[in-house]
């Protein structure tokens, strides 16, 4: 029977093999709770850790995070980033009492000193699918549970007033740096150098109480009978009276009865100079870090400092980012149920650009992409090979040009002409800033507050009824919003294309044709656009219903808080999206307009250059192009370019040179 048994729980063991037997906890002596706390406990004790572990959870903490909608393509590059979501502002406001900046800090120096970080996830128990908060905690405080049957079964935190709180698998993520003997514990460097920690921690120590007790090492007082309390009370006052202290170095001893006998070793003999700087390099050692790492250089000069930075990032900041990269992708996001497919986050590069060496390489590539032409290899098929992008060629005068390739791929930049804002394009700014003062001003009167008032309604009858789970899904009508949206996006459209073939006809163009602008695209449009401001406005309001919902909260009171919340929230969110949309009919009128008048000389960019104007607009801006086809994969919607880090917030144009 008892094999029978065993072979049963066999069968329902999910785990390949057993990590723990029935009923039992795997325990290490030297990686429990008390080890963890000695661990933390040695940042602020020995001074070349705390340099190492500051460093290093400074430079993760300052990183920038960005959440994105994966690509089918699986390209980076073809990525969209996604600006607002529940787990983007979660991970930005962890919890009311922390920046997201500090919780990523904390987080790293327990990593870094125990090998693990742990967060427990604030859940409301009558909504459990939404994440509310994320909490960082001490890693001697938590406990895995391992299970026989499942390999983890949940978790115990153990309260600093002794009590234990068990916790959910899905109330728990886990960082570490893998164990290898316990597969569910976490081993840092800490753990192998504790021993060399302590002896810089002793030798500091003992410095200390050299000053303090005698100015030099002790030595020993002989006495040829037994003294009594009195004698000896009084012998220990008068030396210490006269000898105890840096003030009294060196002062000659007069003893009254026994004699001094001198100290075995000197300061030099003890070698604790040698001895700190030998756990100095051990400490560093252990974590991998050079000197120039902590700030310890003997010479620097601007190549050896920004190389140092590039080192540091790439071989110490990077490989923690991963660590908190997987966290969030494999278990924080799938937190947010269907709302979360196809979304991940990732970060900024810390590492800065060596352009000396992105130079070279472009020059390499060129020259073997030469090489290759000469040769007789076909063009097209060399810029793949070499790793450059499809560019067009221009003839020169002489031998024969090679064959340039199709014109949907984008051309260099070969000329760059001087900016001078085209009239048209003034026009359509203007006319673009007054639709949308006008049109900001009416949604603020006849949108938003009904809206407001629907979100409202259900956040009361949600809390009335005790489903919390509601708030995640607030239905707001956007039918008025939409109708409102598409007229100003028709009129200004429709004033873009007439701009154009004004200007058109004034450079000579003869005849200018009709133009048709499609209202029905740009009230589809609207739509869109109306309907995901009107989701936005419901989630912000179900995220604050769900922060103020007590367990004794009425649905009135609850209501009436999310009513203030969202009056009191500022108009540059609908500004911007109103701006955007209002900016792509812009752009819409305008390629009516081209597509049916003849080829200018040129397409040009125009970027609206002031103190906001970003890095790659100002790049971009005067760039020429022989072709339309050309000139939108850089603005794809013939208004805003598309590598803008404004977004929907971007004002370029493409002008005919005619």
């Amino acid at each position: 029977m008892r094999s029978l048994l065993g072979g049963l729980a066999t069968l329902v063991n999910r785990a390949p093999v057993a990590y723990v037997g029935p009923g039992q906890r795997l325990s290490i002596p030297w990686v429990g709770t008390s080890g963890a706390e000695a661990q933390m406990r040695a940042m602020g004790s020995v001074g070349t850790l705390f340099a190492i572990v500051n460093r290093t959870s400074n430079a993760t903490s300052q990183v920038h995070w960005r959440l994105w909608r994966t690509a089918p393509s699986g390209r980076r590059e073809d990525r969209v980033e996604v600006t607002r979501h529940l787990a983007l502002d979660l991970w930005r406001k962890p919890n009311p009492f922390m920046t997201g900046q500090e919780f990523v800090e904390s987080t790293q120096q327990h990593v870094d000193l125990t090998g693990e970080g742990w967060w427990v996830v604030e859940r409301d128990a009558r909504a459990r699918s939404i994440p509310l908060g994320l909490w960082p905690v001490r890693p001697d405080r938590m406990e895995p549970v391992p299970s026989p049957t499942e390999f983890l079964a949940g978790y115990i935190y153990h309260g600093p007033d002794g009590r234990e709180v068990p916790l959910r698998l899905d109330e728990v993520i886990q960082l570490r740096m893998p164990n290898p003997l316990d597969p569910y514990r976490g081993m840092g460097p800490v753990q192998a150098i504790l021993t060399d920690l302590d002896s810089a921690r002793y030798s500091a120590e003992w410095n200390r109480n050299f000053f303090r007790n005698s100015a030099e090492p002790g030595g020993i007082i002989e006495v040829d009978k037994r003294l009594s309390d009195d004698e000896f009370d009084e012998m220990s006052t008068r030396w210490n009276e006269q000898h105890r202290g840096v003030a009294n170095a060196h002062r000659v001893a007069v003893i009254e009865q026994g004699k001094w006998v001198n100290r075995t070793f000197t300061m030099r003999d003890m070698q604790f100079t040698e001895l700190r700087s030998v756990s100095r390099d051990v400490i560093r050692e252990a974590f991998g870090i050079p000197k120039f790492a902590v700030g310890d250089v003997d010479d620097v000069n601007r190549a050896t400092a920004d190389a140092s930075s590039a080192w540091f990032g790439e071989h110490l900041t990077v490989p923690r980012l991963e660590r908190f990269k997987g966290a969030l992708n494999n278990d924080f996001l799938p937190m947010f149920g269907s709302t979360a497919v196809g979304l991940e986050f990732d970060y900024d590069s810390p590492v800065a650009g060596d352009e000396a060496a992105a130079n070279a390489e472009r020059t390499s590539k060129a020259t073997a992409a030469k090489t290759l032409t000469d040769a007789g290899y076909d063009p097209a098929e060399v810029l793949a090979v070499v790793g450059l992008p499809p560019m067009r060629h221009t003839a020169p005068a002489g031998p024969p040009a090679l064959p340039a390739p199709t014109a949907t791929l984008r051309r260099p930049v070969v000329a760059r002409v001087p900016r001078v804002v085209a009239q048209e394009a003034a026009a359509s700014l203007e006319e673009w800033e007054q639709e949308l003062e006008a049109l900001t001003e009416q949604w603020a009167a006849e949108v938003t507050p009904e809206q407001v008032e629907e979100a409202v309604e259900q956040v009361e009858e949600a809390v009335d009824e005790g489903d919390l789970a509601a708030l995640a899904a607030l239905l707001i009508s956007s039918t008025v919003a939409a109708g409102l949206l598409a007229d100003s996006m028709i009129a200004v459209a429709v004033g873009a294309a007439q701009a154009v073939l004004d200007a058109a006809e004034a450079a000579g163009v003869s005849p200018v044709p009709d133009v048709t602008v499609d209202a029905q695209a740009l009230t589809a449009a609207a739509q869109v656009r109306a309907a995901l401001m009107a989701s936005a406005l419901g989630e912000a309001a179900g995220r604050e219903a769900l922060r103020v919902a007590g367990p004794d909260a009425s649905g009135t009171e609850v209501a009436e808080q999310v009513r203030a919340h969202l009056d009191g929230l500022s108009d540059r969110y609908v500004r911007d999206q109103l701006g955007g949309a209002l900016w792509s009919a812009v752009g819409a009128g305008r390629l009516a307009a081209l597509e049916v008048l003849p080829e200018p000389a040129a397409y040009v960019a125009d970027e609206v250059r002031d103190r906001n104007t970003c890095g790659p607009c100002r790049e971009v801006d005067g760039r020429e192009y022989t072709l339309l086809s050309a000139a939108l994969l850089d603005y794809p919607t013939g208004a805003g370019y598309v590598a803008c880090e404004g977004g929907i917030r971007c004002r370029g144009l493409i002008e005919p040179r005619w």
